[in-house]
């Protein structure tokens, strides 16, 4: 009898160290919380390494949107008109998202001056489309009060705007909004970015901005061929075939 009152005993000392320890484990093992740079690679064009976004600084402003079909190397215009600013495709899609002032238009790959789909306070840049969800794009809004613009996800279909939470004291999240504002973007083996241009003119010297492609280790590509108008803003589609900028007018 005695012995099967210890083996009782040992037996319950068991049960409660292992549940003891299963308790411990648990609570060690906390849920997975998404970080801002996790939920930023969600999105076409943003590159897991920030530094290699950054270039150097597109000057156009705003203009006619162009396409350029990079297989067979031609550009045409997609708009008549002018006064849009940055564009981007939407994930699986040759449709263009871009901007006129705060509001949101939808363009057809076919062209046209496209849809104004609703308008947008404070907006500042259509940053990237989701690549796990068509219908989300990134958005830069205008600064807080700490002077670092605001992230958010855009819901293309209704308008609806989700802030997309960063911590300003930290360097790498810092690193990754100021890759955000820049226009240099990877995808893949391909590197998009703006480029100072120059050339001899009778007037004198003629500075101006192209946007380049570089696949692999090939020789950098003018893709936009501006010829001494400032080109920017690029944006590549889903397929890697075609790639949307920005075309300032003329002077």
């Amino acid at each position: 009898m005695m012995r099967r009152h210890i083996s009782c005993l040992f037996l319950m000392l068991l049960v409660t160290t292992s549940l003891g320890h299963a308790q411990k484990n648990a609570a060690s093992k906390k849920p997975h919380r998404t970080s801002f740079t996790e939920k930023v690679l969600k999105f076409l064009g943003i590159s897991d390494s920030p530094g290699t976004l950054k270039g150097p600084g597109d000057e156009v402003g705003s203009g006619e949107l162009w396409l350029a079909d990079l297989q067979a190397k031609t550009t045409r215009a997609l708009t008549s008109g002018e006064g849009y600013r940055s564009p981007i495709f939407l994930a699986g899609a040759k449709d263009v998202l871009a901007l006129r002032g705060s509001e949101v238009m939808r363009f057809s790959g076919g062209g046209g001056e496209g849809k104004k789909l609703y308008s947008l306070d404070g907006i500042l840049k259509l940053a990237g489309a989701n690549s796990e969800d068509a219908g989300t794009v990134l958005i830069l809004l205008r600064a807080d009060a700490g002077g670092h613009p605001r992230v958010g996800e855009l819901t293309v279909s209704t308008g609806k705007v989700t802030l997309v939470p960063y911590d300003p004291a930290s360097d790498q999240d810092l690193l990754m909004v100021e890759a955000l504002s820049a226009w240099s973007r990877t995808y893949g083996d391909r590197h998009i970015y703006v480029q100072k241009q120059n050339k001899e003119a009778f007037s004198g010297k003629v500075e101006w901005h192209d946007v380049f492609l570089q696949v692999g280790s090939q020789p950098p590509m003018d893709v936009s061929q501006c010829d001494g108008v400032n080109c920017g803003q690029p944006s590549i589609s889903t397929d890697g075939r075609w790639l949307v900028f920005v075309k300032a007018k003329a002077e």
